[in-house]
């Protein structure tokens, strides 16, 4: 899992459906082969008698720890993209604009920006809305590798944890589940 998330905190806005495909596979085969695991040791310990009340609980756990963790993960991507926004906008001035529009002809890949700074320079509302546009897309890919990362951090601080999982003998039949 930590290392489809990492994959997925270094796309840009040219992510192309082959290098979104492979961080999910990664990141649907560590999701499958992680919360049967959790789920099996969470249970392990509780009497045949008890499991309807465990698997209960630890059902309701896991959807109320997810929609906490969706809410919560929804504010620091808003968070972060108004960041990523103020950053990303510090530098775009006039004055910026008619040094790219000049630079256009002799720097690679500013082409595209030769036409959108100079309706900028000339206070065209399409320029100026095209190039906000594109801010905003670029601060919304940059939130969202903040979280991935973010996910990928948390998700190796987790692997240790393994260690202090310990079979228990249950009395009586196994748990099914």
């Amino acid at each position: 899992m930590v290392l489809g998330l990492w994959q997925m905190s270094a796309w840009n806005l040219n992510v192309s459906m082959w290098e979104a495909i492979e961080p999910g596979i990664i990141l649907g085969a560590g999701m499958g082969l992680t919360f049967p695991i959790v789920s099996a040791v969470s249970l392990s310990v509780v009497p045949r008698e008890r499991m309807g009340y465990a698997a209960s609980l630890y059902n309701m756990m896991r959807n109320t720890g997810g929609a906490i963790g969706i809410s919560y993960l929804t504010d620091v991507l808003v968070n972060r993209e108004q960041v990523h926004q103020s950053r990303l906008v510090n530098d775009v001035t006039v004055f910026k604009a008619w040094g790219l529009s000049h630079a256009a002809p002799r720097a690679s890949g500013v082409q595209h920006f030769a036409t959108l700074m100079s309706q900028v320079m000339s206070g065209q509302k399409q320029g100026i809305d095209l190039v906000y546009n594109s801010i905003q897309a670029q601060a919304a890919i940059l939130s969202f590798n903040d979280i991935y990362r973010l996910l990928a951090f948390v998700t190796a601080l987790m692997i240790p944890t393994f260690i202090f999982f310990k079979q228990s003998q249950v009395k009586g039949a196994p748990a099914a589940h």
